[in-house]
């Protein structure tokens, strides 16, 4: 995927952001933060930019173990990004020579990660360093932008080499009156040619819930295109306008030209019937086919 020209931003895309937001805060914060400055003679990073690290009770080097530890209202700051947590524990070992190097980082507590621009919460946040990938758990899951707020009951994660985030257990994503459900969201990115980290596909799997002021949609899976701006629903299709109910197994609805259709089968040749319920008091959608 290296290589790719960016995608277009949309201008009416729901939704993104938040996983962005997972996708740059999330490793950042634990990973980068931590690895930015040397401590106890460990190598943790070649940043120049300074790294703050402060906390009530303690802060540990445990030199059989190989671990810091700061403990009571752990702070970790650098840049824009901060991570606070009641412990913060970062794991280190030898490398070639005199140097060392920090391979996994553990935030338990009231775990809290903030930008200027977004804040994610969890209780137990895990950065596995080699794997590039982490684990955000606990009762109020959520991350949160000035626009979205992204909820789940079992994780948070975010796969560095898999380019992608996911929301696990009742993931719910809310914009003003966009709300999107499912058992699991996926954000699927791709690497610009200038090197960026672009958001292009969004998966939903497992009782997937569509909803707008005026619209309802539910399906077993569906996937969102942020270029084409183009939402996709499978398996037992129902779309509902008021008193008036679309039925069939696959639709696509066009949030860039408001035009939803619904198909018997994906490639609408007639496998499945596709069913209407119209209810004559209300008044009929012009813009939905």
């Amino acid at each position: 995927m290296t290589g790719r020209p960016s995608a277009p931003t949309p201008r009416h895309a729901p939704l993104p952001e938040v996983f962005r937001l997972l996708a740059l805060v999330i490793p950042l914060a634990l990973g980068h933060a931590v690895q930015a400055q040397s401590i106890g003679g460990a190598n943790l990073g070649a940043s120049d930019e300074p790294i703050e690290v402060e906390a009530s009770e303690a802060i540990e080097w445990r030199r059989d173990e190989k671990v810091y530890i700061a403990r009571g209202d752990a702070r970790v700051a650098r840049g824009d990004f901060t991570l606070y947590a009641d412990v913060v524990t970062a794991h280190y070992r030898e490398t070639q020579g005199e140097g060392s190097e920090i391979w996994r980082v553990e935030a338990e507590g009231s775990v809290r990660v903030t930008t200027s621009s977004a804040t994610v919460r969890g209780d137990r946040a895990v950065y596995d360093v080699d794997k590039d990938v982490v684990v955000m758990v606990g009762e109020d899951l959520r991350a949160e932008t000035a626009q979205e707020t992204l909820t789940a009951e079992e994780s948070l994660e975010y796969w560095g080499d898999r380019q992608m985030v996911v929301a696990r257990g009742n993931a719910v994503v809310l914009q003003g009156d966009k709300r999107v459900q499912a058992d699991v969201l996926t954000g699927h990115f791709e690497e610009t040619a200038a090197g960026k980290q672009e958001l292009t596909r969004v998966e939903a799997i497992g009782d997937v819930r569509l909803s707008t002021k005026s619209e309802f949609a539910r399906g077993d899976k569906g996937v969102y295109n942020l270029d084409t701006e183009i939402a996709t629903l499978e398996g037992s299709v129902r779309i509902t306008r008021g008193d008036n109910q679309l039925n069939g197994e696959f639709a696509e609805v066009n949030l860039r030209t408001g035009v939803s259709r619904l198909l018997g089968g994906r490639s609408g040749d007639g496998d499945a019937r596709v069913r209407t319920l119209i209810v004559p008091s209300s008044e009929p959608e012009a813009n939905a086919q």
